[in-house]
């Protein structure tokens, strides 16, 4: 089994934008793969376990969207004092990312999705083996 390339330098890249914070990529199952620097452990189990479940939230509710199957792309949820962005990366995986109340949500998000677009093999995460995590 060839092991995960390490892809921190990928999102401390994104999260070099202005008024960007954090970058996570987490697997379908919820498990934290890669983190931003300056985000703890306890954060990257946080928000990927949190971010999985809105992932998998969204999802489910495509067919409200379209009679014929879509599907999903990204969610953005909106805080006082910024955003969250969820994308769907490579195959098994989702993109996270937080910034502040300042940053540009359009050129943002397209940041994060023409890294998804570039990047689409090394995010991708596999699925878990029995015995594994």
């Amino acid at each position: 089994m060839n092991p995960r390339p390490d892809m921190s330098w990928l999102l401390n890249e994104l999260v070099a934008y202005p008024h960007a914070r954090h970058a996570v990529v987490l697997s379908a199952d919820g498990l934290g793969q890669h983190s931003s620097k300056d985000v703890t452990a306890e954060q990257r189990e946080r928000i990927s376990a949190a971010a999985a479940g809105i992932a998998s939230l969204a999802k489910s509710t495509a067919p409200f969207v379209s009679d014929t199957p879509t599907s999903y792309q990204m969610t953005m949820i909106t805080y006082g004092n910024g955003y969250l962005f969820i994308i769907a990366a490579g195959e098994g995986s989702t993109l996270v990312a937080s910034g502040g109340s300042d940053i540009n949500i359009n050129a943002f998000s397209d940041l994060m999705t023409g890294i998804v677009k570039r990047m689409r093999n090394e995010l991708a995460v596999g699925a878990r083996q029995a015995g594994q995590g």
